[in-house]
């Protein structure tokens, strides 16, 4: 390796650690700020981790809709309301599931963790649930001549499902997560 090659390599590792101390600084920066008041009582946080049942269920009525404008108009909102439950839930519980492991303390690792666990149960529900539609939809088929989802219903329900997925451990981090108290100084004097 040339000393050339050398200093390239260190360079690019530079930028790497650069990056990753910009986005750490940007993430830190993020999650002190305090949250809106429509999204810091449990009672909000709660209700938005039940956005991914909402987005599942648009994707499987987009995908039964039989195609056409209908189709699009609500796989469009599926994508609204997905990508918008996203961004509020990792708001509402200050990107924990998002953060760079050495941006949290312990209990906030240990928190991300078990939302994890629940996202993963949950996702599991999740295919379950296309496994069983998948199976009815072929037995519908083959025994009634019936399609409940043709093959675009199908790429609509899969892109949903994905919106889904997406929000499952940050809506599992949602429903279970308190957030921490501010430490105050309370000397006396």
């Amino acid at each position: 390796m040339s000393p050339t090659d050398a200093q390239t390599r260190r360079g690019g590792s530079g930028r790497r650690v650069q990056r990753r101390v910009h986005a750490e600084a940007r993430v830190r920066e993020e999650r002190r700020q305090p949250l809106p008041p429509w999204l810091a009582t449990r009672t909000a946080r709660r209700a938005l981790a039940l956005l991914p049942v909402p987005t599942f269920a648009l994707g499987v009525l987009a995908a039964t809709a039989g195609g056409g404008f209908t189709t699009a108009m609500i796989g469009g909102t599926t994508a609204l309301l997905g990508s918008y439950g996203t961004a509020a839930l990792r708001r509402a519980t200050r990107m924990l599931d998002s953060a760079p492991q050495t941006v949290l303390d312990e209990r906030e690792i240990s928190d991300r963790d078990h939302a994890y666990r629940r996202g993963f149960r949950l996702t599991l529900v999740l295919f379950a649930a296309l496994i069983l539609v998948a199976v009815l939809n072929s037995f519908l088929t083959q025994q009634a001549g019936l399609q409940l989802i043709g093959s675009v219903g199908w790429m609509v329900l899969i892109f949903a499902s994905f919106f889904t997925a997406a929000m499952l451990p940050a809506a599992a981090l949602a429903w279970h997560w308190r957030q921490p108290v501010e430490e105050t100084d309370d000397t006396d004097g």
